[in-house]
């Protein structure tokens, strides 16, 4: 907890998986503070280490990246263009060759805004005042194809569309961002967290519980119990924010995105759109 009320909470648990292929960090400078979290997935070789590899990147480019960042939305599309071609070398070098792969969840918090992204079924929440502000939106088959359609087609409705490493659209959704107000919690988890949770019950304890490591631990302990004995790995991080966190208040100074960046962020949506049309 930092000197003006914020909290920072995480929590991880195996469930009744082999191993835990979630990872997720923090990284805070400057009155700024980068939030990531990777679920390796499941029926792709060494998952843990795909997960790993975003969270390295991100630190990697957080640790050059001036602070505050001009441009956020283009940093958190570098980190996870930089983690997906850092997960394709990784597997490339494996004999024989396999493919890796991991969802990715991202949030920066800087100058009283949030930005954040995601690719996968790992999610991003923004809770304020015991409701739940902004929620990603799963990248998969069932949120682009209903499940009838779906089921038509052989398709599984709750396949991924977008992962970091193999064949999939490597690029996050880059999600609006969001003013800040003190009490805010933002909170990054993967699905063993989320799917094995009442969402009415998970807000409930994020708003009355303190504090937020409390909470999160009480709710890994119910998602795990909510599917005993076949619980997927469970993990989250997040953020309570007080009065002063992160420049709350405080007017963004972030300039415009320079020609080369605005033309990437455009051609990386149309690429996007057009993959989601294929389906």
């Amino acid at each position: 907890m930092s000197a003006h009320g914020t909290e920072i909470a995480r929590v991880t648990l195996q469930g009744s998986r082999e191993n835990n292929q979630d990872r997720f960090a923090v990284f805070e400078e400057h009155d700024a503070c980068l939030l990531v979290l990777g679920d390796g997935l499941g029926g792709h070789p060494r998952g843990e280490v795909a997960a790993q590899l975003l969270v390295e990147t991100c630190q990697k480019l957080w640790q050059a990246a001036h602070k505050p960042l001009v441009n956020p939305r283009y940093f958190l599309q570098q980190c996870a263009l930089k983690a997906h071609e850092a997960i394709l070398g990784f597997g490339s070098r494996q004999t024989p060759p396999i493919t890796p792969r991991t969802t990715a969840v991202m949030a920066l918090l800087q100058e009283g805004r949030c930005y954040w992204g995601h690719a996968g079924d790992s999610r991003f929440y923004l809770v304020r005042e015991g409701e739940i502000l902004v929620r990603s939106r799963d990248h998969v088959v069932a949120n682009v194809l209903d499940q009838d359609k779906a089921r038509s087609l052989s398709l599984n409705p709750g396949a991924l569309t977008r992962c970091l490493g193999g064949s999939h659209s490597a690029q996050p959704l880059i999600g609006d961002p969001v003013t800040l107000q003190p009490g805010d919690i933002v909170l990054l988890c993967s699905d063993g967290f989320w799917h094995q949770l009442d969402e009415s019950e998970m807000v409930t304890t994020l708003h009355n519980a303190f504090p937020l490591s409390k909470a999160l631990s009480l709710l890994g302990e119910r998602a795990e119990a909510n599917n005993i004995g076949n619980s997927d790995n469970i993990s989250a991080v997040g953020v309570r924010l007080g009065s002063e966190s992160f420049g709350i208040g405080q007017t963004p100074m972030n300039g415009p995105l320079d020609d080369e960046e605005a033309e990437l962020l455009q051609a990386i949506e149309h690429l996007n759109k057009l993959i989601e049309r294929t389906l």
